[in-house]
């Protein structure tokens, strides 16, 4: 039998981390120590929020998210003049 990651083409560590931000499942799969890591520290809250909203809104966000960047970017640099 053919490991499910394997043949689908991504690592095990992919699939559980999809799983574990699909809820989990019933699929046990041996948990990476990368990914445990990195979870401790997530606010699914955040994610959840942002996925409630439409791909128009987020990039709506995103693109403020940017503007903000470049605001403070020239800020820094005016500062350095």
């Amino acid at each position: 039998m053919i490991p499910l990651g394997e043949a689908l083409g991504i690592s095990v560590a992919h699939l559980n981390a999809v799983w574990w931000c699909m809820g989990g499942g019933r699929i046990r799969i041996e948990p990476d120590p990368v990914i445990e890591a990195y979870k401790k520290d997530l606010d699914l809250t955040l994610i959840r929020e942002n996925l409630r909203r439409t791909v128009d809104e987020r990039f709506e966000r995103l693109m403020a998210l940017q503007r903000f960047a470049e605001e403070l970017r020239r800020a820094g640099q005016a500062i350095r003049r």
